[in-house]
């Protein structure tokens, strides 16, 4: 490169330079947009996330109601019988609550990634309005 420059190439570079940084906004723009979708799918999984666990809970009081029920007239191997399967289906809801509370915790964590990308994608923003004020400098 030259050590000289004319003023009329010194302007076609920052010109240049200026094209960069709009294609980077643009790209910036679409990563802020992806993540606020990533932000949105995020909301909906919690929401029905919490509408599960919601519907599981409410298994356990139905259980025990059954179990109250036919354990009055029922004879013994019939009540052992109702029994063992109520405690498997609350040890199955018990299990599933327990994993749905892991994916919740999931959802925490990658909400927190994009919040993070977010504040990338903003110090990128300012790197290119540091770089449009020294083109903006030199295209005088």
């Amino acid at each position: 490169m030259y050590m000289f420059m004319g003023k009329g190439t010194v302007r076609e570079l920052g010109n240049q330079i200026d094209k960069v940084l709009a294609d980077i906004k643009d790209i910036q723009a679409e990563i802020d947009r992806d993540s606020d979708k990533i932000d949105n799918e995020l909301n909906s999984c919690s929401r029905e996330l919490i509408n599960a666990q919601t519907t599981l809970g409410e298994i356990q009081p139905l259980i025990e109601s059954l179990v109250a029920q036919v354990g009055q007239n029922a004879p013994d191997h019939i009540k052992v019988l109702v029994g063992t399967i109520a405690d498997g289906i609350t040890g199955k809801v018990k299990n599933t609550l327990n994993n749905l509370a892991e994916v919740q915790k999931n959802v925490k964590d990658v909400d927190k990634l994009t919040d993070a990308i977010d504040g990338h994608t903003d110090k990128i923003a300012q790197k290119v309005k540091e770089i449009d004020s020294i083109t903006d400098k030199v295209q005088k």
